[in-house]
């Protein structure tokens, strides 16, 4: 019996990363709209992530965008070149020289709310699911995704 839940489960799991590949291209479709015809490169998710928290942190930092997404200032730096070679943030300077502080340009605004909206839509839909599991399973479900994202970081 267990080996025939486990097979089912990794039936789902393929059939759920096939959903994440769905979502990658609604975010394309999200880029390629006439609103974003001129960019240079599709934004990945990582940027849409950084645009959003730029969105909700209006002088947001290097530092602060490092510390947000979890990454190396130098990865950041990487990240803010691109969004701006793409025209969708500014870069402006504090009263310190050596502070950068990042602005979105209308599209960067723009795209940043469209990734919130479909965001939320996620979240909602998540969370409707999840409203069918009682707290014990709710814990086995938490369980099994901290193994398998430990997993994926190994």
């Amino acid at each position: 019996m267990t080996q025939d839940i486990q097979n089912s489960i990794i039936k789902k799991l393929i059939r759920l990363y096939s959903a994440q590949a769905q979502v990658r291209n609604k975010k394309d479709h999200l880029s390629q709209s006439n609103d974003f015809q001129n960019l240079n490169e599709l934004p990945s998710l990582r940027q849409l992530e950084a645009l959003s928290l730029i969105n909700a942190n209006t002088q947001c930092g290097i530092t602060q965008l490092s510390s947000m997404l979890s990454i190396s200032k130098p990865a950041v730096s990487r990240l803010v070149n691109k969004l701006e070679n793409n025209q969708l943030i500014t870069i402006t300077f504090g009263q310190d020289k050596r502070q950068k502080i990042v602005q979105l340009t209308p599209q960067g605004k723009l795209l940043a709310e469209q990734h919130d909206r479909l965001h939320t839509e996620a979240v909602k839909k998540y969370l409707n699911i999840l409203d069918n599991f009682d707290t014990s399973e709710l814990l086995a479900i938490e369980k099994f995704i901290d193994a398998l994202n430990q997993n994926l970081d190994d």
